[in-house]
């Protein structure tokens, strides 16, 4: 039997295991290389804003810093609310957080040459970024 939506429950199986997949293998060790990251970086940034000739790459390393952690909590809070019915109530705030973690993920990987970790999270935004277009879609669809 076919949910209302249309979507059968193989569809919903398979959903919730790609679901699944993005918290345990993208999510999480993305959160965990961030964390280690940020404990050996920000020491980093403090000696390069007192050396005055890194100032330029330091502040720009910054903004990464805070907006690729903006970018991961939005990507833990949209992981979380999937299934309840507040994930397609806030889509600007949780736009602006899929782009700032894109954005840094896009600075570092210009940045740091070989450092493809930055590139893991880019798959999670999109999945979910799919699924807040997907949710945008119902939600301007006229009734049937």
């Amino acid at each position: 039997m076919a949910s209302p939506s249309g979507v059968s429950k193989i569809s919903l199986m398979s959903l919730r295991l790609v679901h699944k997949v993005i918290g345990v293998f993208v999510l999480l060790p993305t959160t965990l290389v961030a964390m280690f990251w940020t404990l050996l970086g920000v020491p980093a940034l403090f000696d390069a804003f007192d050396n005055h000739g890194a100032a330029g790459a330091s502040v720009g390393l910054s903004l990464a810093l805070v907006a690729g952690w903006f970018g991961i909590v939005t990507l833990w809070r949209l992981y979380r609310n999937l299934g309840a019915a507040q994930f397609c109530e806030r889509q600007t705030n949780d736009w602006i957080g899929l782009g700032a973690g894109v954005g840094a993920s896009l600075y570092l990987l210009m940045t740091m040459p070989g450092q493809w970790l930055a590139a893991w999270p880019l798959v999670a935004a999109a999945y979910f970024a799919l699924r807040l277009r997907a949710c945008a879609m119902t939600a301007r669809a006229p009734p049937v």
